[in-house]
Protein backbone atom coordinates (compact mmCIF):
# COMPACT_ATOMS: atom_id res chain seq x y z
CA UNK A 1 0.00 0.00 0.00
CA UNK A 2 1.31 3.60 -0.77
CA UNK A 3 2.20 5.91 1.88
CA UNK A 4 -0.49 8.08 1.05
CA UNK A 5 -2.75 5.32 1.24
CA UNK A 6 -1.47 4.06 4.20
CA UNK A 7 -2.29 7.41 5.86
CA UNK A 8 -5.72 7.86 4.32
CA UNK A 9 -6.53 4.15 6.24
CA UNK A 10 -5.05 5.32 9.89
CA UNK A 11 -6.35 8.57 9.54
CA UNK A 12 -9.48 7.03 8.90
CA UNK A 13 -9.74 4.26 11.31
CA UNK A 14 -8.55 6.55 13.75
CA UNK A 15 -11.88 9.27 12.83
CA UNK A 16 -14.10 6.03 12.78
CA UNK A 17 -12.92 5.04 16.40
CA UNK A 18 -13.66 8.60 17.72
CA UNK A 19 -16.84 8.44 16.04
CA UNK A 20 -17.60 4.96 17.66
CA UNK A 21 -16.91 5.69 20.84
CA UNK A 22 -18.81 9.48 20.68
CA UNK A 23 -22.42 7.42 19.64
CA UNK A 24 -21.48 5.04 22.70
CA UNK A 25 -21.37 7.93 24.80
CA UNK A 26 -24.90 9.19 23.23
CA UNK A 27 -26.75 6.43 23.42
CA UNK A 28 -28.22 4.47 26.45
CA UNK A 29 -26.65 0.88 26.16
CA UNK A 30 -27.91 -1.00 28.63
CA UNK A 31 -31.67 -0.33 26.54
CA UNK A 32 -30.07 -1.04 23.39
CA UNK A 33 -28.92 -4.75 24.76
CA UNK A 34 -32.68 -5.42 25.36
CA UNK A 35 -33.84 -5.13 22.33
CA UNK A 36 -31.46 -8.01 21.26
CA UNK A 37 -33.26 -10.17 23.29
CA UNK A 38 -36.50 -9.90 21.05
CA UNK A 39 -33.91 -10.59 17.85
CA UNK A 40 -35.70 -13.33 15.77
CA UNK A 41 -33.44 -15.70 13.62
CA UNK A 42 -35.77 -16.18 10.77
CA UNK A 43 -35.81 -12.71 9.74
CA UNK A 44 -32.63 -12.27 10.30
CA UNK A 45 -31.87 -14.95 7.92
CA UNK A 46 -34.21 -13.83 5.52
CA UNK A 47 -32.70 -10.16 5.70
CA UNK A 48 -29.34 -11.81 4.91
CA UNK A 49 -30.73 -13.84 1.51
CA UNK A 50 -32.15 -10.14 0.94
CA UNK A 51 -29.17 -8.23 1.16
CA UNK A 52 -27.20 -10.34 -1.06
CA UNK A 53 -29.91 -10.24 -3.82
CA UNK A 54 -29.63 -6.67 -3.86
CA UNK A 55 -25.99 -6.84 -4.54
CA UNK A 56 -26.74 -9.65 -7.20
CA UNK A 57 -29.22 -7.83 -9.04
CA UNK A 58 -26.69 -4.89 -9.59
CA UNK A 59 -23.83 -7.43 -10.70
CA UNK A 60 -26.53 -9.00 -13.39
CA UNK A 61 -26.79 -4.84 -14.44
CA UNK A 62 -22.98 -4.43 -15.00
CA UNK A 63 -22.91 -7.66 -16.58
CA UNK A 64 -25.49 -6.00 -19.33
CA UNK A 65 -23.85 -3.25 -19.51
CA UNK A 66 -20.31 -5.32 -19.50
CA UNK A 67 -22.05 -7.06 -22.69
CA UNK A 68 -21.74 -4.57 -24.55
CA UNK A 69 -17.55 -5.09 -25.08
CA UNK A 70 -17.20 -8.42 -23.62
CA UNK A 71 -19.27 -11.36 -22.80
CA UNK A 72 -18.73 -12.52 -18.85
CA UNK A 73 -20.43 -14.93 -17.47
CA UNK A 74 -22.80 -13.53 -14.78
CA UNK A 75 -21.43 -15.95 -12.15
CA UNK A 76 -18.24 -13.88 -12.65
CA UNK A 77 -19.60 -10.72 -12.74
CA UNK A 78 -21.10 -11.49 -9.07
CA UNK A 79 -17.61 -12.71 -7.88
CA UNK A 80 -16.00 -9.18 -9.39
CA UNK A 81 -18.10 -7.47 -7.81
CA UNK A 82 -17.93 -8.31 -4.77
CA UNK A 83 -14.17 -8.92 -4.27
CA UNK A 84 -14.97 -5.24 -5.86
CA UNK A 85 -17.65 -3.96 -3.13
CA UNK A 86 -15.05 -6.06 0.08
CA UNK A 87 -12.05 -3.96 -1.27
CA UNK A 88 -14.24 -0.67 -0.99
CA UNK A 89 -15.45 -1.65 2.55
CA UNK A 90 -11.85 -1.96 3.94
CA UNK A 91 -10.34 0.81 2.44
CA UNK A 92 -12.12 4.03 1.29
CA UNK A 93 -10.35 4.73 -1.49
CA UNK A 94 -12.58 3.30 -4.23
CA UNK A 95 -9.63 0.72 -5.09
CA UNK A 96 -12.44 -1.53 -5.82
CA UNK A 97 -13.50 -0.43 -8.85
CA UNK A 98 -9.91 -1.52 -10.55
CA UNK A 99 -10.38 -4.79 -8.76
CA UNK A 100 -13.60 -5.57 -11.00
CA UNK A 101 -11.39 -4.32 -14.19
CA UNK A 102 -8.31 -6.30 -13.04
CA UNK A 103 -10.78 -9.70 -12.89
CA UNK A 104 -11.99 -9.58 -15.78
CA UNK A 105 -8.77 -8.42 -17.89
CA UNK A 106 -6.74 -11.08 -15.91
CA UNK A 107 -9.58 -13.87 -16.78
CA UNK A 108 -11.37 -12.77 -20.04
CA UNK A 109 -8.10 -11.03 -21.51
CA UNK A 110 -10.02 -7.70 -21.69
CA UNK A 111 -7.69 -4.34 -21.18
CA UNK A 112 -8.76 -2.17 -18.01
CA UNK A 113 -8.84 0.78 -19.64
CA UNK A 114 -11.71 -0.84 -21.83
CA UNK A 115 -14.11 -2.45 -19.06
CA UNK A 116 -13.80 0.80 -16.41
CA UNK A 117 -16.36 2.40 -18.93
CA UNK A 118 -18.93 -0.14 -17.51
CA UNK A 119 -18.26 0.38 -14.06
CA UNK A 120 -18.28 4.31 -14.08
CA UNK A 121 -21.89 3.49 -15.99
CA UNK A 122 -23.16 1.17 -13.46
CA UNK A 123 -22.37 3.52 -10.58
CA UNK A 124 -23.85 6.45 -12.92
CA UNK A 125 -27.01 3.78 -12.67
CA UNK A 126 -26.98 4.17 -8.49
CA UNK A 127 -27.61 7.48 -8.31
CA UNK A 128 -30.91 6.83 -9.60
CA UNK A 129 -31.76 6.06 -5.83
CA UNK A 130 -31.38 10.29 -5.40
CA UNK A 131 -34.55 9.99 -7.59
CA UNK A 132 -36.13 7.34 -5.75
CA UNK A 133 -36.11 9.63 -2.25
CA UNK A 134 -36.78 12.56 -4.14
CA UNK A 135 -40.65 10.21 -5.13
CA UNK A 136 -40.92 8.98 -1.91
CA UNK A 137 -41.07 12.54 -0.08
CA UNK A 138 -44.86 13.44 -0.99
CA UNK A 139 -46.16 9.86 0.31
CA UNK A 140 -44.12 10.74 3.52
CA UNK A 141 -45.35 12.38 6.53
CA UNK A 142 -41.69 13.84 7.52
CA UNK A 143 -40.84 17.60 7.61
CA UNK A 144 -38.09 18.38 5.72
CA UNK A 145 -35.54 20.33 8.03
CA UNK A 146 -32.77 23.20 6.24
CA UNK A 147 -30.04 20.06 6.77
CA UNK A 148 -31.91 17.98 4.73
CA UNK A 149 -33.36 20.12 2.13
CA UNK A 150 -29.26 20.89 1.37
CA UNK A 151 -28.40 17.28 1.51
CA UNK A 152 -31.21 16.61 -0.94
CA UNK A 153 -30.55 19.31 -3.58
CA UNK A 154 -26.50 18.38 -3.13
CA UNK A 155 -27.76 14.63 -4.09
CA UNK A 156 -29.97 16.12 -6.76
CA UNK A 157 -26.86 17.98 -8.32
CA UNK A 158 -24.38 14.74 -8.04
CA UNK A 159 -27.61 12.83 -10.44
CA UNK A 160 -28.12 15.54 -13.05
CA UNK A 161 -23.83 15.96 -13.11
CA UNK A 162 -24.10 11.68 -13.57
CA UNK A 163 -26.66 11.52 -15.93
CA UNK A 164 -25.93 14.29 -17.68
CA UNK A 165 -22.01 13.59 -18.44
CA UNK A 166 -23.99 9.78 -19.31
CA UNK A 167 -26.21 11.07 -21.79
CA UNK A 168 -23.91 13.82 -23.30
CA UNK A 169 -21.45 10.73 -24.06
CA UNK A 170 -24.13 8.80 -26.02
CA UNK A 171 -25.59 11.43 -28.16
CA UNK A 172 -22.59 13.94 -28.35
CA UNK A 173 -19.54 12.31 -28.28
CA UNK A 174 -17.47 14.24 -30.30
CA UNK A 175 -18.35 17.25 -28.74
CA UNK A 176 -17.84 16.07 -24.78
CA UNK A 177 -14.25 14.31 -26.02
CA UNK A 178 -14.20 18.59 -27.43
CA UNK A 179 -14.66 20.28 -24.24
CA UNK A 180 -12.34 17.58 -22.15
CA UNK A 181 -9.50 18.59 -24.39
CA UNK A 182 -9.36 21.88 -22.86
CA UNK A 183 -8.30 21.37 -19.39
CA UNK A 184 -5.90 19.22 -21.58
CA UNK A 185 -4.17 21.60 -23.15
CA UNK A 186 -2.17 22.43 -19.83
CA UNK A 187 -0.32 19.18 -20.39
CA UNK A 188 2.77 18.15 -22.60
CA UNK A 189 2.19 17.07 -26.02
CA UNK A 190 3.12 13.81 -25.29
CA UNK A 191 1.51 13.37 -22.07
CA UNK A 192 -1.77 14.91 -23.46
CA UNK A 193 -1.88 12.63 -26.99
CA UNK A 194 -1.52 9.72 -24.59
CA UNK A 195 -4.62 11.40 -21.86
CA UNK A 196 -6.78 12.07 -25.43
CA UNK A 197 -6.29 8.35 -26.52
CA UNK A 198 -7.19 7.01 -22.87
CA UNK A 199 -10.34 9.29 -23.15
CA UNK A 200 -11.51 8.32 -26.67
CA UNK A 201 -11.53 4.91 -25.38
CA UNK A 202 -13.42 5.56 -22.28
CA UNK A 203 -16.17 8.13 -24.11
CA UNK A 204 -16.27 5.51 -26.92
CA UNK A 205 -17.18 2.75 -24.02
CA UNK A 206 -19.80 5.15 -22.39
CA UNK A 207 -22.06 5.53 -25.53
CA UNK A 208 -23.25 1.71 -25.39
CA UNK A 209 -27.13 2.88 -25.07
CA UNK A 210 -26.88 4.41 -28.05
CA UNK A 211 -28.48 2.38 -30.36
CA UNK A 212 -29.75 -0.32 -27.68
CA UNK A 213 -32.44 1.36 -25.42
CA UNK A 214 -33.76 -2.28 -24.66
CA UNK A 215 -30.31 -2.25 -22.51
CA UNK A 216 -31.09 0.76 -21.02
CA UNK A 217 -34.72 0.28 -19.90
CA UNK A 218 -33.63 -3.55 -18.70
CA UNK A 219 -30.64 -1.94 -16.19
CA UNK A 220 -32.96 0.99 -15.05
CA UNK A 221 -35.87 -1.73 -14.04
CA UNK A 222 -33.02 -3.64 -12.18
CA UNK A 223 -31.60 -0.73 -10.34
CA UNK A 224 -35.19 0.09 -8.81
CA UNK A 225 -35.11 -3.88 -8.28
CA UNK A 226 -32.08 -2.98 -6.14
CA UNK A 227 -33.15 0.00 -4.42
CA UNK A 228 -36.21 -2.15 -2.92
CA UNK A 229 -34.24 -5.00 -2.31
CA UNK A 230 -32.05 -2.95 0.11
CA UNK A 231 -35.21 -1.49 1.48
CA UNK A 232 -36.51 -4.61 2.26
CA UNK A 233 -33.13 -5.57 3.42
CA UNK A 234 -33.89 -3.02 5.98
CA UNK A 235 -37.34 -3.56 7.11
CA UNK A 236 -36.47 -7.06 7.64
CA UNK A 237 -34.33 -5.94 10.34
CA UNK A 238 -36.69 -3.91 11.64
CA UNK A 239 -38.87 -7.01 11.89
CA UNK A 240 -36.34 -8.92 13.45
CA UNK A 241 -36.20 -6.85 16.37
CA UNK A 242 -40.11 -7.02 16.57
CA UNK A 243 -39.86 -3.11 15.80
CA UNK A 244 -43.14 -1.71 13.71
CA UNK A 245 -42.22 0.74 11.47
CA UNK A 246 -43.32 2.10 7.92
CA UNK A 247 -41.85 0.78 4.76
CA UNK A 248 -41.70 3.51 3.08
CA UNK A 249 -40.04 5.08 5.90
CA UNK A 250 -37.23 2.96 6.00
CA UNK A 251 -36.66 2.82 2.08
CA UNK A 252 -36.74 6.34 2.51
CA UNK A 253 -33.57 6.79 5.45
CA UNK A 254 -32.07 3.47 4.14
CA UNK A 255 -31.52 4.85 0.75
CA UNK A 256 -30.72 8.34 2.57
CA UNK A 257 -27.66 6.19 4.30
CA UNK A 258 -26.62 4.08 0.71
CA UNK A 259 -26.32 7.38 -0.95
CA UNK A 260 -24.59 9.08 1.89
CA UNK A 261 -21.56 6.95 1.20
CA UNK A 262 -20.72 8.65 -1.97
CA UNK A 263 -19.34 10.55 0.88
CA UNK A 264 -16.13 10.32 2.50
CA UNK A 265 -15.96 7.44 5.03
CA UNK A 266 -14.15 5.86 7.20
CA UNK A 267 -12.63 2.43 6.80
CA UNK A 268 -16.05 -0.38 6.75
CA UNK A 269 -17.96 2.88 7.64
CA UNK A 270 -17.23 2.75 11.34
CA UNK A 271 -19.43 5.05 13.37
CA UNK A 272 -20.68 6.99 9.91
CA UNK A 273 -23.34 4.32 9.87
CA UNK A 274 -24.17 4.71 13.77
CA UNK A 275 -24.63 8.40 13.47
CA UNK A 276 -26.53 8.82 10.12
CA UNK A 277 -28.98 6.21 11.66
CA UNK A 278 -29.67 8.52 15.06
CA UNK A 279 -29.44 11.55 12.80
CA UNK A 280 -32.33 10.24 10.34
CA UNK A 281 -34.08 7.54 11.92
CA UNK A 282 -34.07 9.19 15.44
CA UNK A 283 -33.64 12.68 15.29
CA UNK A 284 -35.80 12.59 11.51
CA UNK A 285 -38.35 9.86 11.94
CA UNK A 286 -38.65 10.08 15.69
CA UNK A 287 -37.45 6.32 16.52
CA UNK A 288 -36.33 5.93 20.07
CA UNK A 289 -32.09 6.43 20.25
CA UNK A 290 -32.45 3.02 21.19
CA UNK A 291 -33.89 1.24 18.75
CA UNK A 292 -32.10 3.03 16.23
CA UNK A 293 -29.32 2.13 17.70
CA UNK A 294 -29.97 -1.38 18.08
CA UNK A 295 -30.93 -1.72 14.72
CA UNK A 296 -28.23 -0.17 12.58
CA UNK A 297 -25.41 -1.74 15.37
CA UNK A 298 -26.73 -5.26 14.69
CA UNK A 299 -26.65 -4.49 10.79
CA UNK A 300 -23.52 -3.28 10.72
CA UNK A 301 -22.40 -6.16 12.12
CA UNK A 302 -24.51 -8.75 9.99
CA UNK A 303 -23.48 -6.68 6.84
CA UNK A 304 -19.48 -6.75 7.52
CA UNK A 305 -19.87 -10.70 8.10
CA UNK A 306 -21.99 -10.81 5.14
CA UNK A 307 -19.60 -8.77 2.91
CA UNK A 308 -16.37 -10.46 4.47
CA UNK A 309 -18.01 -14.02 3.90
CA UNK A 310 -18.45 -14.02 0.45
CA UNK A 311 -15.95 -11.44 -0.69
CA UNK A 312 -13.45 -13.11 0.81
CA UNK A 313 -15.00 -16.46 -0.96
CA UNK A 314 -15.12 -14.69 -3.92
CA UNK A 315 -11.11 -14.06 -3.82
CA UNK A 316 -10.58 -17.38 -2.89
CA UNK A 317 -12.19 -18.50 -6.31
CA UNK A 318 -11.35 -15.50 -8.27
CA UNK A 319 -7.84 -15.01 -7.15
CA UNK A 320 -5.34 -13.24 -4.22
CA UNK A 321 -2.93 -11.88 -6.65
CA UNK A 322 -4.82 -8.02 -7.00
CA UNK A 323 -5.81 -8.26 -3.51
CA UNK A 324 -1.72 -8.48 -2.56
CA UNK A 325 -0.79 -6.16 -5.18
CA UNK A 326 -2.91 -3.46 -3.60
CA UNK A 327 -2.14 -3.85 0.09
CA UNK A 328 1.52 -3.38 -1.25
CA UNK A 329 1.20 -0.58 -3.30
CA UNK A 330 1.78 -2.00 -6.79
CA UNK A 331 0.66 -0.88 -9.92
CA UNK A 332 -1.94 -2.76 -11.86
CA UNK A 333 -0.40 -2.65 -15.16
CA UNK A 334 -1.59 -3.88 -18.39
CA UNK A 335 0.46 -4.45 -20.87
CA UNK A 336 -2.02 -4.50 -23.25
CA UNK A 337 -3.89 -2.11 -21.62
CA UNK A 338 -1.70 0.80 -23.51
CA UNK A 339 -1.80 2.03 -19.81
CA UNK A 340 -0.08 1.83 -16.36
CA UNK A 341 -3.32 1.70 -13.92
CA UNK A 342 -2.19 1.90 -10.52
CA UNK A 343 -4.15 2.17 -6.82
CA UNK A 344 -2.22 5.41 -5.35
Amino acid sequence: MTKRNLIILISGSIFGIILILLWLSFIPIAEVKEYFQELSPFWVGLASLTYLSAYFVRSVRWNIILSHSIKVSVKDTWLFAMAGNLMNYLIPIRAGELVKSWFVKQHYHQSITRTLPSIFIDKTFDTLAIVSVLILIPFLTIKISTGLFVLLTLLAIVFVISVGILLMAAWQKQRVLSWLKIPLRIFPRRFRTKLLGYLEIFIEGLNLFEHQPTKLVIATLLTVLGILLDGLYFYLIFVAFGIEFSFLLVLFGYTLINLSYALPQPPAQLGSNEWMMIIIFSLGFNLTKSSASAIMAFAHILTALLMGVVGYSAYAISGFEVFRMIFKGEKIDGKSDHADTAIE
